[in-house]
């Protein structure tokens, strides 16, 4: 069933007749937005590696319709599917499965060519289980001959859904904050190869800030007038910020040791 849906995907990006495209990097955000009228499918996979369990494999796949509005302004719904397989070290096998729901806008205010520095604003809400989280990011970025650099400075709002006496109530639990930096060398007007560097950090309401990790690695990026594909690993480089909530060098309870990124976009 996979092989023919892989199948039945990949023909319809070979069919596509025309492409407009307004992300390079698997991970990090450029300025670009679609032109008004333009609209953009895209499905994303994720793959999330080794965590403390004997075993763990985490899927992430998003699908996602993008539309151009004018005005330097895009919006975007997905359709999320997060799966968590893991065996622990007594043999135990555990699969979870979430569904879950987001819309996205993102606002250009300047361009990476015509101006000194391209900006944009970003935020998307999301529903995912008895969770509803806000990401926001402020995206920078900036090209020169064939030379593409991207920052984002990323900042989530995790709210647990509770219902207490009849009454549904929002709580604050996490507000996780990211910085990625990319840059890409484009070889062609076809194809770019760079390395995305991203640095997490997790802050919740009882333990403030527990961490800092980094993650790092190489992503591909082929694109043509019909349909474009991105490519990412980042294994876990390590733990800079050591507290009593997360002593290791390494953080593999809630982040993996490697995440692989696929996006495959095609225009409509």
């Amino acid at each position: 069933m996979k092989i023919k849906i892989i199948g039945i995907l990949f023909f319809t990006i070979i069919s596509a007749s025309c492409f407009s495209q307004d992300r390079y990097f698997a991970r990090t955000n450029n300025t670009n937005v679609l032109p008004k009228g333009n609209i953009d499918l895209e499905f994303w996979h994720t793959s999330r590696l080794g965590r403390k369990d004997k075993y763990f494999h985490g899927q992430d796949q998003r699908l996602e319709l993008e539309f151009g509005l004018g005005k330097n302004v895009q919006t975007a719904f997905y359709f999320n599917r997060f799966q968590n397989t893991s065996i622990d070290s007594l043999g135990n096998n555990t699969t979870a499965i979430e569904i879950g729901f987001s819309n996205e806008w993102k606002w250009k205010l300047s361009d990476p060519i015509e101006n000194r520095v391209g900006s944009a604003l970003y935020g998307e809400i999301g529903w995912r289980g008895d969770e509803i989280e806000l990401e926001t990011k402020l995206i920078l970025d900036k090209q020169f001959g064939k030379n593409l650099l991207a920052f984002n400075l990323v900042v989530e709002f995790e709210e647990e859904i509770e219902r207490e006496n009849g009454k549904t109530e929002l709580e604050l639990e996490s507000y996780p904050i990211e910085l990625d930096f990319a840059y890409m060398r484009n070889f062609s007007k076809n194809w770019g190869i760079g390395i995305e560097l991203i640095n997490h950090n997790d802050i919740s309401k009882d333990n403030g800030w527990e961490n800092s990790i980094w993650f790092a690695g190489p992503t591909f990026n082929y694109r043509s007038n019909r349909w474009f594909l991105i490519a990412n690993f980042s294994p876990q480089l390590g733990n800079m910020r050591k507290t009593k909530f997360s002593p290791p060098n390494k953080v593999l309870d809630a982040h993996e040791r490697f995440e692989g990124r696929l996006l495959i976009g095609i225009s409509l």
